[in-house]
């Protein structure tokens, strides 16, 4: 008769006179709803499908010619097409999409300006000869 599935660390781990047993792993002091267990277990079986999947395509004795992480695919999906639902407006975000937006036609529209209002002054002293300019 083969035995069970080895007990998880945090089963096997028991209290001892030298040391307690941590918070986080007393059934006392934590009390997980059916939902959030159920709902914890359907993330694992995500995770447990999608890690089967990767180690096939690692293990297979003729492999394609790129070998795609599922996980490493969904995470580059929802970071570059997927953005409107990751992504949240706050005024952090507001204000540097305002200042990388903005700011560098800000800057150069001023170091044109000042330049231009420089040569014209060193001009009209005469210590600048205007160059010259079909256009």
């Amino acid at each position: 008769m083969a035995a069970g599935p080895p007990p998880t660390a945090s089963e096997a781990y028991r209290p001892n006179r030298f040391v307690s047993l941590p918070a986080e792993l007393d059934p006392n002091t934590y009390d997980a709803s059916l939902e959030k267990r159920a709902a914890d277990a359907e993330r694992l079986a995500i995770r447990a499908r999608l890690k089967r999947q990767y180690q096939l395509q690692l293990n297979n004795p003729n492999p394609p010619a790129v070998i795609e992480n599922p996980a490493l695919v969904r995470w580059a999906y929802a970071r570059t097409q997927n953005v409107y639902p990751t992504f949240r407006p706050t005024p952090k975000t507001s204000f540097l999409g305002a200042l990388f937006g903005i700011g560098p036609l800000v800057f150069w529209i001023v170091a044109f300006k000042a330049d231009r209002d420089r040569k014209e002054k060193l001009i009209q002293e005469g210590k600048y000869k205007r160059p010259f300019s079909v256009f």
